[in-house]
């Protein structure tokens, strides 16, 4: 399994090869140089100290070694400097790649998943969990592709250096593999471990401070501090169990790292007692069985480093195995220019198996027609206007746009013909401008203008000092509740649509904001098929035909007037609010 998500991981690197191989050939050259310190020794050794010369001769041959040490150093920084550039950009243009697929898969999809998940959780994912694997790429490929030619050469030239003290000197090595492969998988369980909590804490956190104005209100400020010390304490636990493993195995791999040069020198040693002329290939393989052990080492550590990033990685990779619900069947053409006929035919949806909400629900809607949908809390009135745009699919019937299934036609291009506006407002952090403009991005500044004019946006406008240009933080924390319903209105104008969606549009807005929008909604709804949720009657009435939900089921269709006049549960929704209805007042409020 973990093998799959690294070379799946690993084909994300491909576009920067170049990058990659230039990262480990600066490294080869680096590692090169850095043999001349142990080669400098046995040279001292054995043409300065052993040799019998002149003092002058001496401190000649000692010169020289130092200049070419001095010079080998000096060409390694630069070179430091470029492999660990080119690696890092590398690593970074890697993850750049994943992090973008990530979001753009995320956003395709449905609805129903992303009312599964907590938002903090999805969050942590794009960015902790691929902050985490950052280096996968660099201690992953790069460096273990180093090191295992540092390793393999080194081998060689101890070998051929000196063959006895070099087998002796190796057999630490399979020691390091069994104590790895036996410990990665723990590594890696408590890795994920640890980004599971992680997910879990970015959750609640975003969740709380979300809600920040409920928690004020309630005085839960103490009360959530505590939640979240339990919740952090939790990952807490995770992380120190995480650590133990690690110190654990970098203790097993420092131990390892010293015996061995410990065994060399016992065995050189002896050697060297035996015959004085032994001493500088001693000190040369006792110099370069640093250069063993070290990638030896290294090549260890990132096995459990590799482990923990493929943690991360696999929770990325689950969210881009993800199969989105509302997907465009094969071959599905674009939805074509619409008059904006609307067709339920027997349709049947529920969140839950076995557990419908909307039950056979058939009506039509004509080109420009508005229809007003009604009923109690719960009876299925969002959940019919979500099916429009194709947030969910029915489970039986269909739902026509013009004659066509809308499960035969794009997604993009049903939804582009299709333009909603939400009680609950929902603006990005930015400039007044940028929220209209998300309506259709490239709208010249007069269209985007005279949308605002329509919506009356420009009433307010023009009384900030910055236009259309003020920011309004985020979610439009600056503005009032009506102030951002008609930048809604303004983006919908904008988008102009075919089909329009109101969903409660009007209510919590007192009588001269709803005076203001009701105006820019009769506007927007001129010649466009709408379907509006709406509790009040004065919203309702404007309408071309009532359709009445109960439990998920049409129980009434017809003109407001002809609906008022019966003992209709429409009448008894009226009278439930306002009790004795008179014929004639179409003003007020419904459930």
């Amino acid at each position: 399994m973990w093998k799959m998500t690294f070379w799946r991981y690993l084909r994300y690197s491909i576009p920067y090869w170049r990058l990659i191989l230039a990262s480990i050939g600066c490294g080869v050259l680096k590692f090169s140089l850095a043999l001349g310190l142990p080669a400098s020794l046995s040279f001292v050794t054995k043409y300065v100290v052993v040799d019998d010369l002149s003092a002058t001769e001496k401190i000649v041959r000692l010169f020289i070694i130092l200049g070419l040490l001095t010079a080998a150093l000096a060409v390694r920084t630069p070179i430091t400097y470029w492999r660990s550039y080119w690696a890092s950009r590398a690593c970074s243009l890697t993850i750049f790649d994943i992090r973008m697929d990530v979001f753009r898969h995320v956003q395709r999809l449905s609805l129903a998943f992303h009312n599964r998940r907590r938002k903090g959780n999805l969050t942590a994912r794009i960015i902790s969990d691929l902050n985490d694997a950052q280096g996968l790429l660099g201690e992953g490929v790069i460096n273990v592709a180093m090191d295992s030619i540092f390793l393999c050469a080194t081998a060689l030239f101890l070998l051929f250096l000196d063959a006895q003290l070099a087998v002796v000197s190796l057999f630490t090595l399979p020691l390091y593999g069994i104590v790895y492969y036996r410990m990665n998988p723990k590594l890696r369980h408590a890795a994920s471990q640890v980004q599971k909590e992680m997910e879990e804490m970015a959750g609640e956190v975003t969740e709380k401070l979300g809600a920040i104005q409920v928690v004020k209100a309630f005085v839960r400020e103490e009360a959530e501090a505590e939640r979240f010390r339990d919740r952090q304490r939790r990952y807490f636990d995770r992380v120190i169990a995480r650590i133990r493993l690690r110190t654990t195995l970098t203790s097993i791999a420092e131990f390892l790292q010293s015996f061995g040069p410990l065994v060399v020198i016992c065995f050189g040693g002896y050697h060297a007692i035996q015959d004085t002329a032994y001493l500088p290939k001693l000190i040369l393989f006792y110099g370069f069985i640093q250069h063993l052990y070290l990638p030896t080492r290294r090549l260890a550590d990132c096995s459990a480093v590799i482990q923990e990033k493929l943690a991360a990685v696999d929770r990325v990779f689950e969210l881009l195995d993800a199969e989105p619900d509302i997907q465009d069947r094969p071959g599905a053409p674009a939805l074509p220019t619409i008059e904006g006929r609307l067709v339920f035919d027997k349709v049947t949806f529920g969140y839950q198996p076995g557990n419908p909400v909307l039950r056979d629900i058939s009506f039509a809607i004509e080109p420009g027609q508005a229809v007003a949908i009604v009923g109690r809390s719960g009876a299925g009135k969002t959940t019919l206007v979500n099916l429009v745009p194709r947030f969910y699919d029915t489970w039986s019937g269909a739902v026509f746009v013009d004659g066509h299934d809308i499960r035969n036609v794009s997604v993009k291009s049903l939804r582009s013909r299709i333009g909603m506006v939400l009680q609950d407002t929902i603006l990005f952090a930015g400039s007044i401008r940028e929220n209209i403009l998300y309506g259709r991005p490239g709208a010249t500044d007069e269209e985007m203008r005279r949308a605002a004019r329509m919506a009356h946006v420009d009433e307010f406008v023009e009384a900030m000092p910055m236009g259309y240009d003020t920011p309004i933080g985020e979610r439009g924390v600056t503005l009032s509740g009506g102030q951002k319903q008609r930048i809604s209105i303004a983006r919908a104008f904008l988008c102009d649509p075919r089909i329009l969606i109101l969903d409660e549009a009007t209510s919590n807005l007192d009588s001269r904001a709803e005076s203001i929008i009701q105006d820019a909604l009769k506007t927007l709804m001129r010649g466009r098929t709408t379907l509006v949720i709406a509790h009040r009657l004065s919203t309702v009435v404007d309408c071309d035909f009532v359709v009445v939900l109960d439990d998920g089921r049409l129980i009434e269709l017809g003109p407001h007037e002809a609906l008022i006049r019966n003992d209709s549960l429409y009448r008894r929704l009226c009278e439930e609010q306002f009790g004795h209805v008179r014929l004639d007042t179409f003003t007020g409020a419904i459930a």
